[in-house]
C-alpha cells in the first residue's frame, strides 16, 4: 500500500490561540548553515508536523525551541513572551518537553528508574530514589498508557532500540507538559506502539497541549498531523493545512522534484542459488526453531511486533549473537557463524538497526567507516591512502552521499548520510549475502527512494537480501517472500502477489 490509498483519519483540534511563534531563527555549526531563518506558528491543541530532507534544519529547530540549542539570531515567543532557554531543565519548567531522535536514557538503571529519574517526588528525604514507589507508579502509568510488554525493572541497556523509544517517550508523556517536541519518536516502533502513542496524542490535543512533531513518514503526517511545516535546505519550503494537502505536494516541498511512484522500484529477474538456510536456529525464548532460505537475486522480508524476534534472528544467523542451537548454511559452508568478522570473511554484511551504537566508528573520519568492512574482511590492518580514497570516492558517488570532507568524523553527518556511510562499508565488501535491519530508519522520504532502488538493484546484481523492517509498505513494496514473526518463531510465509498489511498483522498478532 502506498501513501497515497491510506485513508487518513480526520480530527477537530482545539486552534484557539498562537502558543508558540518562531521568527527569523538561524543558527550554523562552523561553516555549515543548518538554519537560514525560519519561521513557524504553533497554536494550541494543535499536533503541527515538521517535515524536510536529513540536513533541512528540523531536529536543529527542536532543539533550539526546547533549550538543547541556542539560536544565532531570531525571535522565539512562548506565549507571546521572548524566550531564549539554555537548558531542557528550563524549558521543562515553562512547560516544553522534549523527545530527541538520539536517546538520552541511563543504561544501567532499570526502565522505571528512567521515566522517573528528573521528578522530585521520587526521591525519599529528596537525596534516595524511592525504588518501590516508583515502579508502582511505572506499573500505574504503563497500564494507563495500555503498555504491558516491557518490564519496569528490566536495564535500559538489555531493552531493544524498540522499547528504549517507548520508555524515552513515557517519560516525556509523564511529565505535566503544554508543549511536546517529538524528534522521530515512531522511527524505531512498529504499528502497535505507534497506533497507541497517537492515541495518547489526540486526546492530549484535545485537552489543549500542543505537538510539534518532527517525522519523515507521510502516512503519519496524515494520519495526525493538523498543519504541516516544510523546511529545505535550512529555509522554509511550504506551510500546508494536512486536510487540504497531498504526499506528492509535500514531497516536491521537500526534495524539490517529483519522486514518482514511490514503491515502484521493483526490477526483479528469477532468484537462482541457495545463498543463506537455517535449520531450527534457536536463541533462548527470542528466536526459536526458525528455520527459512534466502537465494541469489531475492529479497526476504522479515514482519512483526516489536519484541517478536527479529533483530534477534538476524543477529543470530551473522554471528553477532551466538545461537544456542540449530544450523547456519552459508554458500554451502554449514556451521553456526562465530562472529561478525567469520560472517563477513564468508562472505555476509549487515547493516544493524542501530547504527550509531552498532554501524559506525561515529568519532573516526568517514574514510575510515568507508573501509573498515573491507579491511576485516581480508584480515589486514593496513591500507594505503591512495586505495582509500579511491574507494571513498567511488562509494560516495555510486550512494549519493553528500560530504565535504571525508576526513570529518561520521557522526558529523545527517541522518541519511550516516546511513549510505554503513551501506556503503558493507557493499564495499561486495557481498553474497547482505542483512539489513530497519535500513530507512529514519530517513528523509528522498534517501528512502535511493535506499530502495539501490536494495532493489542489488538484489537484480544477484546479491541475496534479508530485510527487517516495521514499515510493512516497505517489505510489501520490497520482499519477494515475506517471513511473519511471532513470540521468537517464524509463523507464516507470504508471497509478494498474496501478501497485504492486514494479513501480516492476523499472522504477526496471533
Amino acid at each position: 500500500m502506498t501513501p497515497n490509498e491510506h485513508e487518513y483519519p480526520s480530527r477537530e483540534p482545539v486552534v484557539d490561540r498562537v502558543v508558540l511563534r518562531v521568527a527569523g531563527v538561524a543558527k550554523h555549526f562552523g561553516g555549515i548553515q543548518a538554519l537560514r531563518g525560519v519561521d513557524l506558528e504553533i497554536r494550541s491543541g494543535e499536533i503541527h508536523a515538521l517535515m524536510g530532507e536529513n540536513g533541512a534544519g528540523k531536529s536543529t529547530l527542536a532543539k533550539i525551541i526546547s533549550g538543547v540549542e541556542q539560536a544565532d539570531r531570531g525571535e522565539i515567543r512562548w506565549n507571546e513572551e521572548r524566550i531564549a532557554f539554555h537548558t531542557t531543565g528550563e524549558a521543562a519548567a515553562a512547560g516544553i518537553v522534549i523527545v530527541l531522535q538520539e536517546l538520552s536514557l541511563v543504561p544501567h538503571l532499570s526502565a522505571a528508574e528512567n521515566i522517573h529519574l528528573t521528578s522530585r517526588d521520587a526521591y525519599r528525604g529528596g537525596w534516595w530514589l524511592d525504588r518501590s514507589r516508583i515502579r508502582r507508579q511505572t506499573v500505574e502509568l504503563f497500564a494507563r498508557l495500555g503498555l504491558h510488554a516491557i518490564d519496569p525493572d528490566r536495564k535500559v541497556a538489555d531493552l531493544s532500540i524498540a522499547e528504549q523509544q517507548m520508555v524515552e517517550i513515557v517519560r516525556a508523556l509523564s511529565q505535566q507538559a503544554v508543549l511536546f517536541v517529538l524528534d522521530e519518536p515512531t522511527a524505531a516502533l512498529g504499528q502497535q506502539d505507534v497506533d497507541m502513542l497517537f492515541s495518547i496524542m489526540r486526546r492530549l490535543a484535545a485537552e489543549g497541549v500542543s505537538f510539534l512533531l518532527v517525522t519523515h513518514r507521510l502516512d503519519e503526517v496524515f494520519a495526525i498531523s493538523d498543519r504541516i511545516t516544510v523546511f529545505r535546505d535550512g529555509a522554509n519550503s511550504g506551510n500546508f493545512v494536512t486536510s487540504e494537502t497531498s504526499p506528492d505536494e509535500l514531497i516536491r516541498a521537500m526534495v524539490g522534484r517529483d519522486l514518482g511512484d514511490f514503491f515502484g522500484v521493483r526490477n526483479r529477474k528469477p532468484p537462482g542459488e541457495t545463498v543463506l538456510r537455517t535449520r531450527r536456529l534457536s536463541r533462548g525464548d527470542r528466536v526459536r526453531n526458525c528455520s527459512f532460505e534466502v537465494r541469489r537475486g531475492e529479497i526476504v522480508g522479515i514482519a512483526g511486533l516489536i519484541g517478536a524476534g527479529r533483530t534477534e534472528l538476524v543477529r543470530a544467523v551473522f554471528g553477532a549473537d551466538r545461537a544456542d542451537h540449530g544450523d547456519v548454511e552459508l554458500l554451502g559452508r554449514i556451521g553456526l557463524l562465530p562472529s561478525p568478522q567469520a560472517a563477513t570473511h564468508h562472505g555476509a554484511a549487515m547493516v544493524p538497526e542501530d547504527r550509531k551504537r552498532h554501524g559506525l566508528l561515529i568519532d573516526l573520519p568517514i574514510a575510515h567507516n568507508i573501509s573498515i568492512a573491507d579491511l576485516a574482511a581480508r584480515g589486514s590492518f593496513w591500507l594505503r591512502s591512495a586505495q582509500e580514497n579511491e574507494r571513498v570516492e567511488s562509494m560516495t558517488e555510486r550512494l549519493q552521499i553528500r560530504i565535504s570532507d571525508p576526513a570529518r568524523a561520521a557522526g558529523s553527518l545527517s541522518g541519511g548520510n550516516q546511513q549510505k556511510v554503513v551501506l556503503a562499508k558493507w557493499l564495499a565488501i561486495e557481498p553474497d549475502l547482505l542483512i539489513l535491519d530497519e535500513p530507512t530508519r529514519g530517513i528523509d522520504v528522498g534517501t528512502k527512494y535511493e535506499i530502495y532502488k539501490l536494495i532493489d538493484s542489488l538484489a537484480a546484481q544477484g546479491t541475496a537480501v534479508l530485510l527487517v523492517s516495521s514499515e510493512l509498505p516497505e517489505v510489501l513494496a520490497l520482499a519477494d517472500r515475506i517471513l511473519v514473526m511471532a513470540d521468537g518463531e517464524i509463523v507464516a510465509e507470504l508471497d509478494h502477489g498474496s501478501a497485504t498489511e492486514e494479513l501480516i498483522m492476523e499472522h504477526a498478532a496471533g
